[in-house]
């Protein structure tokens, strides 16, 4: 009598469907998008909750859609991308430097959130050649104040999309696009842990996209504590507050939301007024600082008008390195700084703490 062989069901967008996008656990990165061969996966808008992931065509079970997102196993670990676990002392991933940091130049201060080292570090990358393209959150033409995924090739392409947007973008359409399009081979990527999660899981999973993940050259993670729906926040809340119009920044710091329009706060109120308005994966994220990414920016941790820099590979110190003795960015050491790591650590231990609560 023959043994029963095991029947293993493949990880179809079904399963994605089932496991991630019914579970509020999506978070709009667009990596199933991006690599799925026949491009039938398209961001359908769900009322409520932005756009999400749909099939529009007849699935042809590659699996790659799965495999790609930021919120299925397996998941990429240190050792996969540093080629190290990190220490018991490194509580917040790999960290081969810290420093606190601004741009140096005005053109990019001006526009620039915080301190302007991610788009400090993405000019001087492509003016010295070291990038062929950024992948980066500018804005829409159709829908005010609505991220969209951005491939830009100049400093002056660049400097248009620079600022802090805090609703999603699906950042990895827009690297599909670098790659598929314009056939560039060195792109920089920027996005939030869960989207540089999705890129490493291009790069080193098994069935890793890798025509895509093989190309990213740099990969610039944000300090994220969570994001907010598009509908909920822009056309709900603040459309109630102020002409849209007039908005020329947002911010989050100190625990408040921040919107400014010129050189006045027209917004300025507690976190727990626009909770209500987060995303339904980012109760369940437990990284705060990008934790995968080569080099993690935000702006806790340093003076107003700077941010705080944490470099995790051996290219990104070189790299950051380059750019501060180019005169792109002036640097001093995190631990010279107050409030320095330990406002870093606050906010990751408890963004660890508040997932293991929502369970």
């Amino acid at each position: 009598m023959s043994e029963a062989k095991t029947v293993v069901k493949p990880k179809i967008f079904g399963t994605l469907l089932t496991e991630v996008i019914r579970k509020d656990r999506c978070s709009g990165c667009g990596a199933c998008v991006s690599v799925c061969p026949p491009g039938i996966i398209t961001m359908k808008p769900v009322a409520g909750k932005d756009e999400q992931p749909t099939l529009s065509g007849k699935c042809i079970l590659c699996e790659y859609c799965y495999y790609q997102c930021p919120w299925t196993e397996p998941q990429p670990s240190d050792m996969d991308v540093f080629g190290r676990p990190r220490s018991e002392t490194e509580e917040i991933g790999v960290v081969l430097a810290s420093y606190s940091a601004k741009a140096t130049k005005d053109e990019i201060l001006k526009v620039a959130s915080d301190g302007g080292v991610v788009t400090s570090l993405i000019a001087y990358m492509l003016q010295n050649g070291l990038a062929d393209a950024a992948v980066v959150s500018g804005l829409s033409e159709k829908e005010i104040w609505k991220p969209e995924p951005k491939v830009v090739f100049s400093v002056e392409e660049l400097l248009k999309t620079a600022g802090t947007k805090y609703t999603v973008s699906p950042t990895l359409v827009g690297l599909s696009s670098a790659v598929d399009e314009y056939a560039k081979n060195k792109v920089v990527v920027v996005g939030t842990p869960c989207q540089i999660r999705a890129v490493r899981k291009m790069q080193f999973s098994r069935h890793g996209a890798y025509k895509y993940g093989s190309k990213v050259t740099l990969a610039i993670g944000l300090f994220c504590m969570e994001s907010f729906y598009y509908d909920r926040l822009i056309k709900e809340y603040l459309s109630q507050k102020i002409d849209l119009n007039k908005i020329s920044k947002f911010s989050i710091r100190k625990g408040k939301f921040i919107v400014e329009a010129g050189e006045a706060k027209v917004v300025d109120v507690a976190l727990d007024e626009v909770k209500a308005y987060v995303r339904g994966s980012c109760h369940f994220c437990t990284d705060f600082t990008a934790e995968l990414a080569d080099i993690s920016v935000g702006s806790v941790g340093s003076p107003d008008g700077w941010s705080t820099v944490l470099i995790r590979s051996v290219k990104a110190k070189d790299i950051f390195d380059e750019a501060v003795n180019a005169g792109f960015i002036e640097c001093k050491p995190l631990d010279q700084v107050k409030p320095g790591l330990t406002s870093v650590l606050k906010l990751s231990r408890f963004k660890k703490e508040r997932a293991k609560k929502t369970g």
